[in-house]
């Protein structure tokens, strides 16, 4: 068990160090923007910022963010839609955006 910082909370996560971030993401936490698409790293679909870096987080393991400060899509918007939330349901992105 550990705590990760995400979207400014903090979340006590019970999981395997190992785990990707992806999988702690939406199915632990219940953040549901992050997108799995390929499982290697390569689309983007998975794209967070950990302290201010993109990282894909299908291939990050969880237990690497401890310490750190995760933002998801839904942690940009603050009190209302960011511009990047605006464009993403005005244009129907199906993924990543990135």
């Amino acid at each position: 068990m550990f705590n990760l910082e995400i979207n400014g909370t903090t979340h006590e996560v019970d999981a395997e160090e190992d785990t990707p971030l992806l999988w702690v993401l939406r199915d632990t936490v219940g953040l549901k923007g992050t997108k799995f698409g390929c499982g290697v790293a390569a689309c983007g679909a998975c794209t967070v910022h950990v302290d201010g870096e993109s990282v894909r987080s299908c291939s990050y393991p969880a237990s690497d963010a401890v310490g750190s400060q995760i933002t998801t899509i839904e942690g940009i918007g603050g009190d209302g839609l960011s511009p990047v939330q605006q464009a993403w349901i005005q244009e129907q992105v199906p993924q990543c955006g990135y």
